[in-house]
């Protein structure tokens, strides 16, 4: 387990990091706060400490980053809990590929060990972030296993029990408290002002004017805006920013109006990447090399006409500060590969090669 000074500095009231700028400016240690510190392994500090790191990952896909926009954010508070992160309640945030997954750190204190296992269980109910994939669920799971309670956990015990504990974490993200499911339903709602966990109200009829200016016109005479209508005739799902769903009329200038049917869904692509003309690879096709993860994409290291065999590295993608090398699932001849550029955003099911058996292409 990785101890970091959040838990020393909760179980021994210090703050390490004021210390060490106080030592490091010449004071001494009684005046930098550290005199009074007389603990050892027959007289340990009483009090007991957790911390618990919220990664924007996805644990059910081999905890790959979840890249997007936060949308919401609701952390915890009270006694002996400390909240450690760059996220301003009700301003959204980006995660990028290029940092690391850490978005907060809860640390709980407590007098008992009993006590600080269910004051974080609480803890981690009343955390909320919504917009991307997180490891809230999977920390439930693990600080309410009856193994981790009873404190009999190694540095093996995640590895060995991970399937067991992915199964439980699923029931913790179907299951919401009272405040959380509030929300969550009036999202869903369909009828009336259905408002989202974002606070954002739609209603049936709210109508827009829609000014569209392509930023590539150079003169005069062709910078007239183009002002299309965008009517909502009927909402189907409102859980805005996450998902939308409605029937519209969009009217084009000088055109009849047109009925449409409207899904929107957020992605962990950026805008780029999801709007690319890449071609998209199919899992159900076994010649498909298929990106598992969004981000940069550092080199591809294969050419058509090539011979790969199984586990060969294809490409190398990048998120946050690890490449990642995406590796053929078979031997055979790579019949294609994608035309995207070095260092371009790519989006998770992206087509990154086709391989064909090579036997086949043999006797072609």
């Amino acid at each position: 387990m990785q101890v970091e000074h959040t838990v020393t500095e909760s179980i021994c009231s210090t703050d390490i990091v004021k210390a060490q700028l106080r030592i490091a400016q010449g004071a001494s240690f009684d005046e930098a706060g550290l005199g009074g510190l007389s603990g050892s392994f027959e007289d340990p500090p009483r009090q007991h400490a957790i911390q618990l790191r919220i990664t924007a990952e996805d644990p059910e896909k081999d905890y790959a980053l979840s890249i997007g926009k936060i949308q919401t954010s609701r952390f915890p508070s009270g006694n002996g809990i400390r909240v450690d992160t760059a996220l301003v309640s009700g301003t959204p945030a980006v995660v990028g590929s290029d940092f690391d997954s850490v978005i907060a750190k809860l640390i709980v204190t407590a007098s008992t060990w009993q006590d600080v296992v269910r004051k974080a269980q609480r803890a981690l109910e009343d955390t909320l972030i919504t917009g991307i994939k997180t490891n809230v669920a999977l920390l439930r799971a693990i600080i309410a296993h009856p193994d981790f309670d009873a404190r009999i956990c190694d540095t093996q015990w995640l590895e060995a029990r991970h399937e067991e504990l992915l199964e439980r974490s699923r029931a913790f993200s179907e299951v919401k408290e009272a405040f959380h499911g509030l929300i969550k339903s009036q999202a869903s709602s369909a009828s009336t002002a259905a408002v989202s966990g974002g606070g954002t109200v739609f209603r049936k009829d709210d109508a827009w004017a829609v000014t569209l200016t392509p930023h590539q016109q150079k003169s005069a005479a062709t910078t007239q805006p183009q002002s299309h209508h965008f009517q909502l005739t009927k909402i189907l799902r409102n859980d805005f920013p996450s998902t939308f769903a409605a029937d519209i009329l969009f009217t084009v200038p000088g055109s009849q109006p047109q009925s449409y049917a409207l899904d929107m869904r957020s992605t962990s692509a950026s805008a780029s990447a999801a709007s690319s003309q890449h071609r998209q690879g199919s899992r159900s096709n076994s010649s498909h090399v298929v990106l598992p993860i969004s981000g940069k994409l550092v080199e591809v290291l294969v050419d058509v006409g090539d011979v790969v065999q199984r586990d060969d590295p294809i490409c190398v993608v990048k998120q946050m500060k690890m490449e990642i090398e995406v590796r053929s699932h078979r031997p055979g001849l790579v019949t294609w590969v994608t035309q995207a550029e070095d260092d371009e955003d790519v989006a998770e099911g992206m087509l990154a090669a086709i391989v064909e058996d090579l036997k086949v292409e043999a006797k072609l």
